[in-house]
């Protein structure tokens, strides 16, 4: 029991550090400005739940897919790891995430949000909350796990991770007044670092299992 229970809280803080709560609320702010605070929260469960089905899709079928274009696990741990390596990097650095949102594009998501209001799916659940990284990782830490036990760990991380996300994001303007910029740049810097780690981890496993 305390085995699983040690297991659930790393993978708990592995994928709440890929999938970064914190980091969407200045994207999800600048998407939904100007609108009513009814429609923020419809915005904010849509994501949550479709960033669940798309977590669960993964979950079950990620391994499947990897066979289907014969890609080897352990280059896809290669290269998942070195995505989070340059994902922890902008992070360390509080740069902006080019994994999630391009400046020039928040005119017309703005403009796509009151025409067709289908921006709780693109760019909010793909790729702001369940972008590459948390796609990839899902499918590289449940291939670690051998009980299925274990695995139901990395999605129930992630979907918990999702909701707190989706909590954040319906209090957003509140975050933003009680951290500032600097505080959620400060946290992102500190997320990084064990982002950094993780993947230097998951990179180095890869190229044993390669080299061997």
């Amino acid at each position: 029991m305390f085995e699983w229970f040690s297991k659930f809280i790393n993978y708990f803080v592995t994928m709440f550090v890929i999938i970064d709560p914190i980091g969407v609320i200045p994207i999800f702010i600048s998407i939904t400005a100007g609108v009513s605070r009814k429609f923020k929260k419809t915005l904010a469960l849509r994501a949550f739940y479709f960033s669940s089905f798309v977590v669960i899709l993964f979950f079950i079928f990620g391994n499947n897919l990897l066979n289907l274009l014969s890609i080897d696990l352990s280059a896809f741990k290669v290269a998942g790891g070195i995505v989070l390596f340059i994902l922890s990097m902008e992070m360390l650095f509080a740069s902006e995430k080019s994994t999630k949102i391009r400046k020039e594009e928040e005119a017309e998501i703005r403009e796509q949000m009151l025409e067709e209001q289908g921006v709780w799916i693109v760019p909010l659940a793909i790729p702001a909350l369940t972008g590459p990284v948390t796609m990839s990782s899902i499918i590289i830490f449940t291939s670690q796990e051998k009980e299925l036990i274990e695995k139901l760990i990395i999605p129930i991380s992630c979907i918990i991770s999702l909701w707190i996300a989706y909590l954040l994001m319906i209090y957003a303007d509140k975050v933003i007044n009680k951290l500032g910029n600097a505080g959620i740049n400060a946290l992102s810097r500190i997320m990084g670092i064990i982002l950094l780690s993780i993947s230097i981890k998951i990179i180095i496993q890869g190229v044993k299992e390669l080299w061997k």
